[in-house]
Formats: C-alpha cells, sequence, structure tokens
C-alpha cells in the first residue's frame, strides 16, 4: 500500500504528516524542540503515541533507537560507511533489513534477505520534504513509515554537519 509523507516546512520542531492512498491524515511525527538525542514520536490521529525514537549519543555514525509506547525497544537503525546512503535495521534483535538509496538520497529500498518489502522516493521538487512509499509488508507498517521518517533526520543531520563525524 502507498502513503504519503510531507513536512511541515514553518514549524521550531520537525513535524510530518503520513498520509494514506486516499489522501486521508493517519499519523503524524513530531520531533522535540531543542532536543539532543533528537527524540521523534510517531502519533496516530487522536494524538497517542505509537512510537518514539531516540538518538544514541557518542557514536562515529548515527543510531538510532525505535521503542514502543510501552518503551520496548523495537528497532536499531545504524548508518553504515557508504558514498551512498545506506543503514542497517535490526528488528527485535535478530531480523535484519538493510536500506541502500541512490547516490543523491531520492530513492531508498528497505531489504529483506535480499527482497524489497519496502520503496521509498523523495519528491524532487517539492517545498519541505516529501515521500512517497510503498510497503509491501503492511504488517510492519507503522514501523517502516517510522523508520523512512528517521532516515530522512538522519541524512539532514549530515548535510547540516557537512561531513563533520557526529561524537
Amino acid at each position: 500500500m502507498k502513503y504519503y509523507v510531507k513536512q511541515k516546512v514553518f514549524s521550531l520542531r520537525d513535524k510530518f504528516t503520513i498520509k494514506d492512498y486516499s489522501q486521508n491524515d493517519v499519523f503524524q511525527v513530531q520531533g522535540k524542540f531543542m532536543s539532543l538525542t533528537n527524540k521523534l514520536e510517531l502519533l496516530n490521529m487522536n494524538g497517542s503515541q505509537v512510537l518514539n525514537s531516540k538518538k544514541q549519543l557518542f557514536k562515529l555514525f548515527p543510531v538510532y533507537r525505535i521503542y514502543s509506547n510501552h518503551n520496548e525497544e523495537l528497532a536499531v537503525i545504524k548508518k553504515k560507511f557508504s558514498f551512498k546512503p545506506k543503514f542497517e535495521v535490526i528488528l527485535g534483535g535478530h531480523d535484519e533489513y538493510q536500506v541502500v538509496g541512490t547516490l543523491f538520497a531520492h530513492t531508498f529500498s528497505i531489504l529483506k534477505d535480499g527482497v524489497t518489502v519496502a520503496e521509498i522516493i523523495k519528491k524532487v521538487f517539492s517545498f519541505g520534504d516529501s515521500y512517497e512509499i510503498d510497503i509491501l509488508d503492511e504488517s510492519k507498517k507503522e514501523l517502516f513509515l517510522f523508520i523512512v521518517i528517521i532516515i530522512d533526520q538522519i541524512i539532514h543531520e549530515g548535510e547540516k554537519n557537512q561531513g563533520d563525524f557526529d561524537i
């Protein structure tokens, strides 16, 4: 199923709206303003938290941990050294996924054992970040949608630091 993510441009903190194929709002993502660990929350349309994440500090490459609303760790996202955007995602401590992108970070695929489970296309000519996400494994849709947002954060951190190491 296809989903669409649109960042709200004029906001002091990171805000995204996630829409379904029919353009109905299904989730919101909010970042905590002035957070050292770059905390993010995935909220349903009632404002209840579905997932949250925190950046692990003092790492050479960014590492984010995703937690359930009961604070149970669900996934770890690690940026890998590569000239193209490349990430490792570990779900539940044992399921490994790879996220690979194009050189200019406009297209990504989430792969499990070489099989695509989600595809992400960043809209090039858009005011604010805008993505189309095709999730082939609907059982983990919230997690995959949140992973896309976190990858966007990591890429923007890298652009902001312009090659500086995150230590």
